[in-house]
């Protein structure tokens, strides 16, 4: 994928310094299916920018400010989910006698396909999981009481595997109904974060014969 045909961009309209740009309707979804779309989202950096994106439009001086990170470099960044189509230009805006370019995502949910040669959809998994961890511990740092409104649950339960596809299909349809909500622009951004999988060894073990619940014997 290439750039934004600096034709397609010319054409969007300046607005005025006093005019507020305002969150285009993005497609719901956009299948992830490319090495460079891939290696695209294998940066930590882009991988926020791309979360500041999802729901408001945003200059590089702008994302650059809210990460600490210089302008210049989330420049660079972007420039690389747009050539990978993942962030585009939207609108163009006059401050302070300087045209500015705001960015969003191509679409609101990425859906990652990845391509039979590739096994990483394991690994992908592991790290949705490490930056939710990060991101919730970030949260409950800077946020102070307002993260008593998250919700945890860590159930262990026993299924049989048709109630394990039963539940994967609810959970599905539930994060499906969450991630086509239209956004509220008063609201504030919530993470979700689900992964249902078979626990490990020691919770899978069974006793097949009565506890023994004799105390040991001492030595005198």
């Amino acid at each position: 994928m290439v750039l934004q045909e600096n034709a397609k961009v010319d054409a969007i309209p300046i607005l005025p310094e006093d005019v507020p740009v305002e969150m285009p309707t993005l497609p719901d979804y956009l299948v992830v299916n490319t090495h460079q779309q891939f290696r695209a989202f294998g940066d930590p950096v882009r991988e926020r920018i791309l979360r500041i994106i999802q729901n408001q439009p945003a200059t590089a001086k702008q994302i650059a400010d809210n990460l600490n990170i210089p302008p210049g470099t989330i420049g660079h960044h972007l420039q690389v989910l747009e050539e990978a189509g993942l962030a585009q230009i939207v609108a163009r805006r006059l401050i302070r006698g300087i045209v500015a370019k705001y960015y969003t995502r191509t679409a609101r949910i990425f859906k990652f396909a990845f391509p039979s040669e590739v096994q990483g959809e394991q690994v992908l998994s592991r790290d949705i999981l490490s930056l939710a961890h990060e991101e919730l511990m970030e949260s409950a740092m800077t946020m102070g009481e307002e993260i008593a409104s998250v919700h945890c649950s860590f159930p262990h339960v026993r299924l049989s595997a048709e109630r394990v596809k039963v539940y994967q299909e609810r959970l599905t349809t539930l994060l499906d109904d969450l991630l086509t909500e239209a956004p509220d622009p008063q609201g504030q951004v919530y993470g979700l974060v689900f992964a249902m999988f078979l626990a490990p060894d020691y919770a899978q073990k069974t006793t097949t014969s009565p506890i023994d619940d004799t105390p040991p014997e001492l030595d005198a």
